[in-house]
């Protein structure tokens, strides 16, 4: 005999056949929600051909020539340049504008997934409870006893065991769609981030100079205690940045000791040179600044002054 529980979220009863069948009914939903549709207009179109205009029997005017930088260019080539120019923005824009709307709609697609697997824990807990009030069936004796009803209860549990399946599978997918989504918006604010920090710094555009700053800062996240995966978790430029002004602070303390040793080995200015300000005058005056202040760019000015 088949017992009945009621619905966790509509108070009516609902049999384990009944669950097993919303479950397979859901998942089939799903399974077609979730399909995303490739990106096809992300690449930049190629812009370095230029279009010609169409031949008339007009005779052409007199090229124009302009001086740009010591060299001659006629005044087709800039309308050519500027075409090009102008439809490189106009395609840009628009492709900004289709990527905004497929991380719109990708957001979109993730409240779904978050919405199913919701759906999906309601009905795991109403299939768990369906399952643990009923009897396993006696198949080996309604196998010898009836066979008709050893048929259709055979059946009857394997429906409901596929129905298990199902939603274990498809909670695995869910996760793992979810997991992707999430990597992919770590990857784009870290993209976001790296614009932001170059355009702030643009010398450390300079590959060797970057390596350097980053394995500094990396250097001072494990030397704090932070993890591999911590380290790999920050892509908020802020944080990114603020690291940065603290290694920068660091490098210029430990190099506070070695400036004021080379201040304190300047020869000693002899009066007659005292008529005017030599580089030994500018140096301690900078010294001297920096040791009432003690702030880092003072530190900064003083260390330029001694290179």
């Amino acid at each position: 005999m088949e017992s009945e529980s009621n619905n966790l979220e509509t108070g009516t009863a609902l049999s384990l056949d009944e669950a097993a069948d919303l479950i397979s009914q859901t998942l089939d939903v799903s399974e077609d929600s979730f399909v995303e549709q490739p990106d096809e207009n992300v690449e930049l179109p190629e812009v370095d051909e230029v279009v010609e205009a169409p031949e008339t029997d007009e005779t052409p005017e007199e090229e124009q020539y302009f001086d740009i930088d010591g060299n001659q260019v006629s005044l087709s080539e800039i309308r050519s340049s500027y075409m090009r120019q102008s439809d490189y923005t106009k395609k840009t824009q628009e492709i900004a504008e289709q990527r905004k709307y497929y991380q719109e709609n990708q957001r979109d697609i993730n409240t779904l997934r978050s919405e199913a697997m919701q759906g999906i824990e309601a009905l795991k807990h109403q299939i768990s409870i369906e399952f643990r009030q009923m009897e396993y069936p006696d198949f080996d004796y309604l196998a010898e006893n009836d066979p008709g009803e050893y048929v259709r209860q055979k059946a009857q549990w394997e429906k409901r065991e596929h129905a298990v399946r199902q939603i274990y599978d498809a909670e695995n997918a869910l996760k793992q769609k979810a997991a992707a989504y999430e990597a992919e918006q770590h990857q784009a604010q870290i993209q976001e981030t790296s614009n932001r920090f170059f355009e702030k710094y643009p010398d450390l555009k300079d590959r060797t100079k970057a390596d350097e700053v980053f394995s500094d800062i990396t250097g001072l996240l494990m030397e704090t205690g932070f993890s591999e995966p911590e380290i790999k978790s920050i892509a908020d430029f802020r944080i990114i940045d603020l690291l940065y002004r603290v290694v920068q602070a660091e490098k210029a303390q430990k190099a506070i000791p070695n400036v004021i040793e080379k201040i304190n080995k300047k020869p000693v200015i002899s009066a007659k040179e005292n008529s005017r300000k030599t580089s030994a005058d500018y140096d301690r005056q900078s010294y001297e600044k920096f040791n009432q202040s003690r702030s880092v760019a003072d530190a900064a000015a003083l260390i330029k002054n001694l290179l």
